[in-house]
């Protein structure tokens, strides 16, 4: 007689982490996109319920910060208290935003929430459905110890998982946190391992010898958390993986959608390019709300329109306007990469436009040059209002930087190249 349950591996739900960034909401509307990371957690409850999981495993970051009332605590103890009353435990590790050394005691959780203690790794046994799940949570914010090596061995005849926080060998969207490699976790013998702190999923196990993974966030908080996102939903059959299935948990989906203003003459036909490309994204996102970042592109006589101080400010405003007409779909920024029309310059400015082209090309090739550049913008940044600065600017993440820089240049190189342009015609 086969034997087979299903369990849930979630991770970084981050409750009540803030959503601000969206143009004209409505006091209403503001509310309830303030509420999509509970809506994410109910999603989770709801689905273990639906399906009758055997247990319900939060792989860190259940909190976006310390809990400083007893609201959130509260209410997330109600849901896990749903769980309890249909005898599905929840076995939760913290990670670097809720690490032990963050918390507030105002959380107390019912019986049935088990949090895996810091101080070395735990095992809990579900011994009617043959599960083995083994875990440590962050006792600081800053774990940069290998913390799966001291992981104890898998029990024979159980499914072993094993339930980590890691930033594994690392990403460039996210701090080093308890590193680790796929081949140290592969020795370990575990058949799952339920990961947690990358927000972007795993579509595939990233082992051929068992199944390494991270469910994602549960909920994307700004625009580099596009697409959909939610947790997986894992089935096993007499101690063997049979399937990994995605759910969606996000009730606010983040999309860039691009604009290609190659063949627009006039600022008032940019909207017009909106429809074909959002409607799809209102199809596939199955009711949920949409926040779109706009990216204008393209080679195109309205550079220097655009490049016009308060331009983009009013053309956003026309365009988030006319988002909202498809219902629930807001504007989170416009973004620009257009570029001049470079045949239309005077013959007389060739001189000229070859030095500019000089000069931008050793400022790209000479590091000496962007470390300098660097410093002033860093002077620049402290010197700013804080609200000038965008919270995701990609200068403020190091490992983007250079990145980064070389755009600004190109765009500084490109504005100068407009306004020459308009002076010679």
């Amino acid at each position: 007689m086969t034997s087979s349950t299903k369990f849930i591996h979630a991770a970084d739900v981050h409750l009540d982490s803030p959503l601000d960034q969206l143009r004209r909401l409505d006091q209403s509307a503001a509310a309830r996109l303030q509420q999509a990371t509970r809506r994410s957690l109910e999603k989770i409850v709801e689905t273990a319920l639906e399906h009758q999981v055997a247990a319900v495993l939060i792989a860190g970051d259940l909190f976006d910060g310390p809990v400083k009332d007893a609201g959130a605590g509260l209410w997330v103890d109600s849901q896990f208290k749903r769980l309890s009353r249909a005898n599905i435990p929840v076995i939760l590790i913290r990670g670097n935003h809720d690490a032990q050394s963050n918390a507030r005691r105002v959380v107390h959780w019912s019986e049935g929430v088990h949090m895996l203690g810091t101080d070395q790794p735990e095992t809990r046994i579900l011994d009617k459905v043959g599960l083995a799940i083994h875990g440590q949570s962050f006792g600081a914010r800053a774990e940069t110890s290998d913390m799966a090596a001291a992981y104890p061995n898998p029990l024979t005849g159980y499914f072993n998982v094993g339930m980590l926080h890691t930033s594994l060998a690392g990403s460039s969207a996210h701090d080093v946190y308890a590193p680790t490699t796929v081949s140290a976790l592969e020795s370990k013998g575990y058949d799952y391992w339920a990961l947690g702190h990358i927000h972007q999923r795993s579509t595939n196990s990233l082992s051929s010898r068992c199944y390494i993974g991270f469910s994602g966030n549960t909920q994307g908080r700004h625009n580099r958390e596009s697409g959909p996102r939610g947790f997986h939903l894992v089935q096993i059959a007499d101690n063997q993986l049979t399937s990994v299935d995605f759910v969606a948990s996000d009730s606010l989906r983040w999309h860039e959608v691009n604009l290609d203003l190659t063949e627009i003459d006039s600022l008032g036909e940019i909207e017009d390019l909106l429809q074909p490309l959002v409607e799809p994204l209102i199809e596939q996102a199955d009711g949920r709300s949409l926040a779109l970042r706009i990216r204008l592109s393209g080679s195109t006589s309205l550079h220097r329109s655009l490049t016009t101080l308060g331009t983009l400010d009013k053309l956003s405003e026309t365009l988030s306007d006319r988002l909202s007409e498809f219902g629930e779909v807001w504007l989170e920024k416009v973004k620009l990469y257009t570029r001049p029309v470079e045949s239309a310059l005077a013959v007389e400015l060739d001189l000229p436009l070859k030095y500019l082209g000089q000069v931008t090309e050793e400022l790209i090739g000479d590091q000496g040059m962007h470390d300098q550049l660097l410093e002033s913008l860093e002077e620049l940044f402290k010197k700013s209002r804080p609200e000038l600065l965008p919270v995701n600017s990609s200068l403020v993440v190091d490992t983007a930087r250079e990145v980064e820089l070389l755009r600004l240049l190109q765009s500084a190189r490109d504005l100068v190249l407009s306004r020459l342009s308009s002076e010679a015609n």
